[in-house]
C-alpha cells in the first residue's frame, strides 16, 4: 500500500459492497485524526521557524500536533525556551516594552509568543509530533497510508461496520486487527527509538 486509493480499495475488497467509496474516505479521515496524537517513530519531526525582530509572535511550523521542546538558536547553539500558558506570557509581556532574546514562550493558536519580544531575527526549532502531508487525492500519501497503513484500515473498518454496516462480526474483527497493528507500530517505535532511528514525517 502507499496512496489514499489503495486503502480504499483494500477496505472495498474486505467489507464489501454495502459502504460507498465517500464513506470509506470519511471513515479514514476520522480514523487518522484518532491517532494522528499517539507518538509513533514516523509521526516525530524538528522543524525551524523564524521571529521578527519587535514582533512577540511567530508562525507556528506547519503541521505540530504537539510540543515536546522548543528551541532558540543563540550562537550556533539552540537553548530550550521555558512553556508557559497564555496567561503566564501575557502577564509577563503586560507593561513590559523591553526587548530581548526570548526565554520563554506559548502556544496560541498558529503562533508561538515569545517572552521577551524578540531583538533580532532568530531560528526556533520545535520538536514533537507532526501531521503527515493532507491527503488531497486519491494519489496522495503519506505516513498513514504507508507505515500506518494496518491500523489506519483496521480503525476505518470499525467505524463503518459499526455506523454504517451495523455488522458486529466485522466490527469485532476490526477491532482486533486495530490492536494487533497497534502493538506491532508501538514494538517498532520503542525499537527504533532505542536504535536511534527514527523518521520525521513533517
Amino acid at each position: 500500500m502507499g496512496t489514499l486509493a489503495d486503502l480504499k480499495a483494500q477496505i472495498l475488497d474486505e467489507i464489501g459492497d454495502g459502504v460507498s467509496v465517500r464513506q470509506i474516505g470519511s471513515a479514514i479521515t476520522r480514523a487518522i485524526e484518532q491517532v494522528a496524537s499517539e507518538r509513533f517513530w514516523f509521526n516525530q519531526g524538528r522543524v525551524t521557524t523564524v521571529t521578527v525582530s519587535g514582533v512577540d509572535t511567530c508562525a507556528l511550523p506547519a503541521g505540530l500536533r504537539r510540543d515536546d521542546l522548543v528551541q532558540i538558536l543563540v550562537g550556533g547553539t539552540y537553548y530550550p525556551l521555558v512553556k508557559r500558558s497564555k496567561a503566564e506570557l501575557d502577564d509577563m509581556l503586560l507593561g513590559d516594552a523591553n526587548t530581548g532574546q526570548p526565554t520563554d514562550y506559548a502556544l496560541v493558536g498558529s503562533v508561538l509568543q515569545l517572552y521577551p519580544t524578540p531583538n533580532a531575527v532568530y531560528t526556533i526549532a520545535a520538536t514533537g509530533i507532526y501531521d503527515g502531508s493532507a491527503l488531497a487525492t486519491d494519489t496522495s500519501s503519506n505516513a498513514w497510508t504507508t507505515e500506518g497503513a494496518d491500523l489506519i484500515v483496521a480503525r476505518a473498518k470499525v467505524s463503518l461496520a459499526r455506523d454504517v454496516l451495523k455488522n458486529a462480526d466485522i466490527m469485532a474483527a476490526a477491532n482486533n486487527a486495530v490492536a494487533d497493528a497497534l502493538y506491532r507500530l508501538r514494538a517498532d517505535t520503542i525499537r527504533r527509538v532505542n536504535t536511534g532511528k527514527m523518521r520525521a514525517s513533517a
